[in-house]
């Protein structure tokens, strides 16, 4: 099967929403039994199109001349497809209109084939198209260009600032290094490298204390090997363990992760608490809670509990540290999910701020007088990040904030004791994450 028609397939199951599309993509290259090249290429052309398509329909409007909403679905992607490779990937046109016509006939749609073929045959130069965007007010030219919401260009340029939020935009378009945490209940860090070593990767250590994050130059071909199926490591964001950082776990501590699903914060408090450490982890759905239970399965954390409660009105036992990683709106790891962007609505960040202030309200009666609480988002917003934490000391004068600095690089912080990591600044993923001590 041409991979061009395998991605059409993939976009066509999504219906413009794409959440989970890397499933889907691993899934179709298992079944056609792809090559690692072709796999590669599937994924790139999949999630190129999702990344890009505000971008891709504004060319295949111009060159068609009409609105990309007369289009079916299929023929839709199949332009789409082919628009990329000319925009992002540069290949040759000859080569992408025919192959993007063989794709057509493999969907059997042979009457768009002529369609198709002037289209992505009168495809407007780089030039004209440069020209076209200037012409444009800066905020909707900056979303095409970017191919991002309109809405969330407007918000950022509100909060941050025209130059910032091109920056922010630009790094959500571009490749992120992945970040493995090595596990150290499983294997020493000496024996991983030297297993990492002689199976060929190429390791670069990014941060040594408290836990070890390193990157390889094949992150894939790590992710799907038998060292990570043991449990030697797991995938996760430098910027997204400085929550767990500001926790602090101690050896010893009754410790609650109170919306924990998929994992990646509760085996960080595992691996730094160690077996002394009584260990709570929850969320919503048994269907998250088992999510749970299978990555602490491969890294092996029996000695963690697991239970299934809604942290806006369950009751929780008493703990010395809560963590409250809270649903948020996600715009911080865009960079990471090319499809959040077109998930997110703003009535979403509404409902979202509601979630958080009832979760925030709930769980303040699970920390012990003098304990900790670690209020963390991986949004960009205010809202969900400084303004909820003000409305909180508002409602709740007998905590105080612990300034960020005393368990993190100064680098990470900002001025008013939070942790806050933004893309502009600091070219990693967004995060937020602020200490709360009760008197």
């Amino acid at each position: 099967m041409n991979i061009r028609t395998a991605a059409v397939r993939i976009l066509n199951f999504y219906h413009h929403q794409y959440f989970n599309y890397e499933t889907k993509i691993a899934a179709t290259a298992d079944g056609l039994k792809l090559s690692g090249k072709d796999r590669d290429f599937l994924y790139i052309l999949v999630k190129g199109v999702i990344l890009y398509c505000l971008y891709l329909d504004f060319v295949i409007e111009i060159a068609s001349q009409r609105s990309v909403k007369k289009f079916e679905n299929t023929v839709l992607n199949l332009l789409r497809v082919g628009v990329f490779q000319y925009l992002i990937l540069e290949t040759p046109p000859h080569a992408f209109t025919n192959e993007t016509v063989d794709a057509a006939r493999q969907l059997k749609k042979p009457r768009a084939v002529g369609l198709i073929n002037a289209v992505l045959r009168h495809l407007p130069s780089m030039d004209e198209l440069e020209n076209r965007l200037i012409k444009l007010p800066d905020n909707e030219s900056l979303a095409i260009r970017y191919s991002h919401p309109q809405w969330m260009i407007d918000r950022w340029i509100e909060n941050f600032g025209i130059e910032n939020t091109q920056n922010i935009a630009d790094f959500n378009n571009s490749y992120q290094k992945i970040y493995f945490r090595h596990n150290p209940l499983k294997i020493s860090w000496d024996d991983l490298s030297q297993k990492l070593q002689d199976s060929g990767y190429a390791v670069t250590l990014a941060v040594d204390s408290p836990s070890l994050f390193f990157s390889t130059d094949t992150p894939g071909e790590l992710i799907r090997s038998e060292l990570f199926a043991k449990g030697f490591m797991s995938v996760q964001d430098i910027s997204q363990s400085l929550a767990v950082r500001l926790l602090n776990p101690q050896s010893g501590e009754t410790i609650i992760d109170a919306c924990a699903a998929p994992g990646g914060k509760t085996g960080m408090i595992a691996q730094l608490g160690g077996h002394e450490s009584i260990i709570n982890a929850y969320d919503i759905s048994s269907a998250k809670v088992q999510l749970l239970k299978n990555d602490a399965f491969r890294l092996g954390l029996d000695f963690v509990n697991y239970g299934v409660a809604d942290a806006r009105s369950g009751t929780f036992p008493m703990a010395d540290k809560v963590l409250l990683d809270v649903p948020c709106s996600g715009t911080g790891v865009i960079a990471r999910r090319a499809d959040l962007r077109w998930n997110r609505t703003p009535q979403d960040l509404e409902a979202l701020l509601v979630m958080q202030r009832k979760i925030l309200t709930n769980m303040v009666s699970a920390v012990k007088p003098g304990g900790v609480m670690v209020y963390s988002t991986c949004s960009i917003e205010p809202e969900e990040n400084w303004q909820n934490i003000e409305w909180f000391l508002k409602n709740n004068p007998n905590f105080t904030i612990e300034n960020a600095d005393n368990f993190v690089e100064a680098k990470w912080c900002d001025k008013n004791g939070a942790v806050q990591v933004l893309p502009h600044l600091h070219n990693e993923t967004g995060g937020f994450a602020v200490r709360l001590q009760r008197r």
